[in-house]
């Protein structure tokens, strides 16, 4: 199911309803969803589970059902984990539907001034530095001391950043033809250092490579808030950015390469093969060409959902990590469930987003885990907050950076 396009020209309304009602046709209100589903096992409400949105998104797109702030709230509950997507023996595209329907609600909900703000947040990501800055902030908040009377999950949250990681300013990369284009989208300036980890490994097995600087934001933060004109804007714009650079494309963050792969209207033919890293390493490229050195640590893998269930790769992190010598690599126990991360879902629900960390906080602790590490930087960096907050010394890392730090030194 294609995600819509809006025509500022037209009104979105019919074509939207449309499509809700199309991918809504194919649920058969089996159930089997309902057991992998985060907040339906949290709350038991029919309402919070896939089957539920999907009868409330089918009833607002035929206008038998008025858009309010409870019903907008059921939607907005929803991880977007795709759990439910990956186990549906009816194949309903419940994340093209997601995204269809909170951009149905965004068009059909009062225009006030907190969704004001952060339509003029998620706009602002695109800017130089933007995310570094907030971050700093964030960082900054959580050395002050906090009322009694301040929200505990939001609270906690800015409290338990980590330090961001700082790195070379320059993003390093080869003149001339590239063999693969790198996306670092907006998230990049939060962990340098593994962005450059990833270009090493890349020239490890003899890959040449560039990262084009008009690039951005993918589009998933804007998509997944309902503002479907900011991320089709920001799609086009990577895909002239990337057009005819290189023959593959890969993403050191999978919610971002989940998120490129989409298809739709502005698709190109000029637009290159998307690939999550590890699977373009793993199936692209010869890695009897890495000299590794022993690492004789256990390292919990943890298995971003966007990995799990939206590209279904989470297996090449683990095929990638076993060519290290003496690791013993182990998969994080629940690796089924979303660590509550979510994209920004961790900043708007966070004592739902704290109770799922803090399971994943405490199995990294009960494995006797040296190392986690995960492919997508949101889970990396809510994880780290939450082993911070449980006292644990266990860093939190990207696959790439273990690897490009068992390379030979340059």
């Amino acid at each position: 199911m294609p995600l819509f396009a809006p025509n500022p020209s037209d009104d979105p309304s019919p074509a939207l309803a449309a499509a809700i009602r199309e991918a809504c046709d194919h649920c058969v209100a089996c159930g089997l969803c309902l057991p992998h589903c985060p907040t339906y096992g949290d709350s038991l409400n029919e309402n919070e589970s896939p089957r539920g949105r999907i009868s409330l998104l089918r009833a607002v797109a035929d206008g038998t059902l008025p858009v309010t702030p409870a019903l907008t709230a059921h939607i907005d509950h929803c991880l977007g984990c795709l759990a439910c997507e990956k186990v549906c023996p009816s194949r309903v595209p419940y994340g093209a539907l997601l995204k269809n329907g909170r951009a149905w609600l965004t068009q059909k909900s009062p225009r006030t001034w907190r969704r004001l703000w952060y339509r003029s947040l998620i706009r602002a990501v695109d800017l130089p530095g933007a995310m570094a800055t907030a971050y700093a902030l964030a960082r900054a908040l959580g050395s002050l001391p906090w009322p009694r009377t301040a929200r505990a999950g939001l609270r906690d949250v800015v409290r338990g950043l980590p330090a961001r990681p700082h790195g070379a300013r320059a993003d390093p990369g080869d003149a001339g033809p590239a063999d693969v284009a790198l996306f670092r989208g907006c998230t990049a300036d939060l962990d340098r250092p593994t962005l450059h980890a990833a270009i090493r490994v890349l020239h490890a097995v003899g890959r040449r490579v560039c990262v084009p600087r008009s690039q951005g934001c993918c589009g998933a933060l804007a998509a997944h808030a309902g503002f479907a004109d900011i991320a089709c804007r920001q799609r086009r714009r990577n895909r002239h950015a990337f057009a005819d650079s290189a023959p593959a494309l890969v993403s050191i963050t999978s919610g971002c390469a989940a998120e490129l792969r989409h298809t739709g209207p502005e698709s190109d033919d000029r637009f290159p093969a998307v690939y999550d890293i590890h699977r373009y390493l793993v199936e692209q490229t010869d890695l009897d060409r890495l000299a590794l050195s022993p690492l004789p640590r256990t390292i919990a893998v943890h298995d971003p959902c966007s990995l799990r269930n939206a590209l279904a790769g989470e297996r090449f992190v683990y095929d990638l990590l076993a060519r290290i010598p003496q690791a013993k690599v182990i998969a994080l126990p629940g690796n089924e469930v979303c660590c509550g991360a979510a994209g920004d879902y961790f900043l708007r629900e966070p004592a739902r987003a704290q109770t799922l960390a803090h399971a994943k906080a405490a199995a990294a602790r009960a494995v006797g885990a040296d190392i986690v590490v995960s492919a997508n930087i949101g889970c990396a960096l809510h994880l780290s907050a939450a082993l911070a907050r449980q006292g644990a010394p266990i860093p939190v890392c990207h696959p790439l950076w273990v690897v490009a730090g068992q390379l030979p030194p340059l």
